[in-house]
């Protein structure tokens, strides 16, 4: 295979990823303001969609071409890509402080999901039911991110209208805009997008096949990081603006979205027999993941600089392992 046009063709894809992100997000805006304070759930609850996209497009492509490992790498991946870089690099750039109602609405989610898939995996495999529960689970959260919304102020509720704004208006790249976004750029930005994944997703199954690279490892690295790039890249400016809650609610919101919707629904299609290696590492260390950054938000409110490296070089930690373990 020819390394040259690969990385082209991934750089390319990551660029539709981006543009299509941008655009589709483009058209959400106007809904959010629209949706306003009567019902900023919804809001919350796109944003978390909206992040998780590309990578549900790429774990259910390489699900459906039979690379199962790939799928459960990007999937682990975009976890630890959302804990270690999105919320890490952020904390390092501005210490990030997270309001009480995030962690109730957020946090507490983020830590049992983890130890229910952890549970349910132990037994080797995650079928079609299992998968149907991870996304029925979805529900109670969402009723949850309902109830904590009922018990904000009018002024809790403006605040996080505009931070939705911000949230959609930053995710993917900004070059160019489209003017007057509407049903035009969400049928664009929705069908680039789904290009951008489908050629991603292929050329890294080239890449899994043509150097013979473990299946886990590239979905962990190259299947999760490539898609996460834009999210990184508006976390990063909307810490930059001071909006540093941003980069915090994104990971908790898009990790919940991950375990629960995304791996349910590839289960649901396609069964996953787990690897002993997975259940000997890559699972206890999305435990211990998500646990780092629940104590972290939980005991100060905030997550320092201090505390952003240790979640970036925990991140970095289990990448190596990974690699020199396979």
């Amino acid at each position: 295979m020819n390394i040259v046009t690969t990385i082209a063709w991934i750089a390319l894809a990551i660029l539709l990823i981006g543009k299509g992100s941008d655009w589709l997000t483009d058209s959400l805006i106007p809904l959010a303001k629209k949706i306003g304070v009567s019902n900023i759930s919804v809001g919350l609850i796109l944003v978390s969609v909206v992040v998780s996209l590309p990578e549900v497009m790429v774990a259910l492509y390489t699900a459906y071409k039979g690379y199962v490992g790939i799928t459960f790498g990007v999937i682990l991946g975009s976890i630890f890509c959302n804990i270690g870089l999105m919320t890490g690099l952020s904390a390092l750039i501005r210490p990030l402080h997270v309001t009480k109602n995030l962690i109730l609405r957020d946090g507490i989610f983020s830590l049992i999901v983890p130890i229910l898939v952890f549970a349910v995996a132990s037994s080797g495999q995650i079928t079609r039911i299992e998968g149907l529960a991870f996304a029925l689970l979805f529900i109670p959260y969402v009723i949850n991110v309902f109830l904590i919304e009922r018990e904000e102020t009018l002024d809790e509720k403006g605040q996080k209208v505009k931070q939705v704004e911000t949230e959609l208006n930053l995710l993917g790249f900004d070059f160019p805009k489209l003017i007057n976004p509407g049903i035009i750029s969400f049928t664009l930005g929705t069908g680039i997008l789904l290009l951008g994944a489908q050629i991603f997703s292929s050329q890294i199954i080239s890449i899994a096949e043509g150097f013979q690279i473990n299946h886990l490892i590239i979905g962990l690295t190259l299947g999760a990081i490539g898609p996460s790039i834009p999210n990184i890249a508006a976390s990063y400016k909307a810490t930059r603006r001071g909006m540093g809650e941003v980069a915090v609610s994104e990971t908790l919101g898009s990790n919940i979205f991950t375990l629960l919707v995304t791996l349910g629904v590839t289960a649901m299609l396609f069964p996953i027999t787990l690897e002993p290696q997975w259940l000997r590492f890559d699972l206890p260390a999305l435990l211990i993941m998500s646990a780092l950054l629940f104590v972290f938000i939980v005991t100060k409110n905030r997550i320092s600089r201090m505390e952003g490296g240790v979640l970036v070089a925990g991140y970095l930690a289990v990448l190596l392992i990974q690699i020199f373990n396979i």
